[in-house]
């Protein structure tokens, strides 16, 4: 059922439990639908019960498995609320905190999917629920929308999982989630540095000259592509990616850098995911950023980067500083969320949008004991909250940044 709605968003309500925190379950723009990340929790006892091995039988079944199988029905019932279904899913992320449960979760996915979406999995740094394994959101078609899911195919290394390279869906184009892998030996001689030590540039070169060949399949090139996330394993190194980001696209994709606590694949150092948009309707900001625009307008769309406090000159503003003689009368992760939102709303507005159109937002938190105090800043600011996804992320590019948000929103 829907249960409540703006012109452009509306907000979607399943018969099940509701999260006692401020997001939706899923919203909706156009034709497609954002869900909120799901956990393995029924609100009431941490993990659910059903998704918790009972320790009579403990070879029956696994963690991963369990909570994998009640996510997954979870999101399967938020999307028939939203008149959509598994079928119609475009794109998932999938946050798995210890890589060595993927062969499980894996299983358990291509148990729901008999055509699968594209994906990026990676792995946090934490999440929010004590035992949780698994987080999990998707995007999605509605099926009044008559459009289709349509999965594309180049001659990239495939995926050694059931997963597709990138699939159309409308007037986008979703990538899964891609390393400098060649799905044989691991990380190929061409993506290796001196003496076959890691080397950033070189796999994320060896990355985005696969993707293309990705984009490309699926009727999309370079220069339409309007969002990229980089996940890295040392956001710190952020300038040795920027290398090959640069000599690959023009200044026009959002892009987001964040880190990740552990990748798939041996010896990757990135996981790098992208967004191209087919239209003609593409909305840029007045103003020039650093490393690309804050937010791009596509349609009925808008996709930001991810927003953090000293993106411009790699210090943390003035105003994200607890003032020393009063340590107690603010805090630092108040003061970065209200510089964050207020940034957001700005680059959001500057292409025909506004921070209450937001439908999803994905946050990265560098201490998770921090999301009250955030999620109490982030109240204020919504009287229809977007579906949202937290996550404990393993650093980002300023020293004491504590926050980044990047979200999707509708045009006003």
């Amino acid at each position: 059922m829907n249960n409540s709605s703006s012109p452009r968003l509306t907000q979607i309500r399943s018969q099940q439990p509701a999260a006692p925190i401020w997001q939706s379950e899923a919203v909706r723009v156009g034709p497609y639908i954002f869900t909120s990340a799901v956990l393995a929790t029924d609100w009431k006892h941490g993990i659910a019960p059903e998704a918790t091995v009972d320790q009579r039988f403990p070879y029956f079944g696994s963690e991963i498995e369990r909570q994998t199988d009640y996510i997954m029905r979870c999101i399967s019932r938020t999307l028939q609320a939203a008149g959509s279904g598994l079928h119609l899913v475009a794109k998932a992320h999938v946050f798995i905190l210890d890589c060595a449960d993927f062969l499980g979760f894996d299983r358990v996915w291509n148990n729901y999917f008999r055509a699968p979406p594209t994906r990026t999995t990676v792995g946090p740094a934490g999440l929010l629920i004590p035992g949780a394994r698994i987080e999990i959101s998707v995007i999605a078609l509605a099926e009044d929308s008559g459009l289709k899911v349509e999965p594309a195919v180049s001659n990239a290394p495939r995926p050694l999982t059931k997963k597709v390279e990138a699939v159309r869906a409308g007037d986008f184009v979703f990538t899964s989630g891609q390393l400098a892998h060649d799905a044989k030996n691991g990380v190929p001689p061409e993506a290796a540095g001196a003496g076959e030590r890691p080397d950033l540039t070189k796999q994320s070169a060896y990355t985005i000259k696969n993707m293309t060949q990705s984009l490309r399949a699926a009727g999309a090139s370079p220069q339409q592509v309007i969002k990229g996330q980089a996940l890295l394993l040392d956001a710190r190194q952020e300038s040795e990616f920027l290398v090959a980001w640069r000599d690959a696209f023009a200044d026009r994709p959002a892009l987001s850098v964040v880190g990740v606590a552990s990748l798939l694949v041996v010896g990757t150092l990135l996981e790098i995911d992208l967004t191209a948009y087919l239209g003609k309707d593409i909305r840029l900001p007045s103003r020039k950023a650093l490393h690309g625009p804050e937010a791009i307008g596509c349609g009925s769309l808008v996709f930001s980067r991810s927003i953090y406090p000293g993106m411009d000159s790699g210090n943390l503003p003035q105003e994200c500083a607890v003032p020393v003689p009063y340590p107690h009368y603010s805090s630092a992760i108040r003061l970065q969320t209200e510089w964050v939102l207020k940034r957001l709303d700005a680059a959001l507005r500057d292409v025909g949008s506004a921070l209450d159109h937001a439908a999803k937002a994905q946050v990265f938190l560098t201490d998770l004991a921090d999301f009250a105090a955030f999620d109490e800043v982030w109240r204020e600011h919504f009287k229809l909250p977007p579906a949202r996804s937290v996550v404990k992320t393993s650093g980002l590019p300023v020293e004491g940044a504590k926050i980044a948000i990047e979200v999707y929103a509708a045009a006003a």
